[in-house]
């Protein structure tokens, strides 16, 4: 995984080109051809559907992405530009990971976890409610009294986590602190 400093993250990303890059890139999941990039980077700047896209308009992003913005992103360890098939992908570590600026390091999927205590709740809900022989066994409060303190257990474990990893849990904090 490379590892920009914010300062050259912000230059890096301070062209609206370079951002286009990253961002069509990451929405294919695949590499893209550089004619198709410049294709998609010259109809979003002339605000038309890519078949509208001259052939003039293409070329002359082509040119640019060709010469300026492909190397610095390839310099920077985000894409990688295979010069033979001509196309360009985001490098393995940022299209596993996404936008790895954004993202925090221990690789937690927190939804994972409040999903799971979401499904526990519902079955201990509905086990009561339909009145099974073992549900029977706890009481309505048991049932909240439980869950809500998981919910706060599993909240102040994420907070813990990520502060002690440093790791802002705001996405936008981590690019502007």
């Amino acid at each position: 995984m490379t590892s920009l400093s914010k300062d050259e993250l912000f230059r890096i990303l301070s062209n609206s080109r370079r951002r286009q890059i990253l961002y069509f890139l990451h929405r294919a999941d695949e590499p893209i051809s550089l004619k198709q990039l410049a294709a998609m980077v010259a109809a979003r700047e002339n605000e038309t559907p890519v078949e509208d896209v001259t052939d003039e308009e293409r070329q002359r992003v082509y040119i640019s992405l060709y010469q300026t913005h492909l190397p610095k992103l390839e310099s920077a360890g985000l894409v990688r530009y295979d010069e033979e098939e001509r196309s360009v992908s985001l490098v393995s570590d940022v299209a596993t990971r996404g936008f790895f600026w954004m993202q925090s390091e221990d690789g937690r999927s927190w939804s994972k976890y409040y999903g799971a205590l979401g499904i526990l709740g519902w079955v201990l809900i509905l086990g009561l409610w339909a009145g099974l022989p073992v549900f029977s066994l706890l009481s309505w409060a048991a049932v909240a009294i439980f869950v809500s303190t998981a919910l706060v257990v599993l909240v102040l474990a994420q907070y813990l986590l990520e502060e002690q990893s440093g790791a802002p849990p705001d996405a936008f904090e981590a690019l502007v602190e």
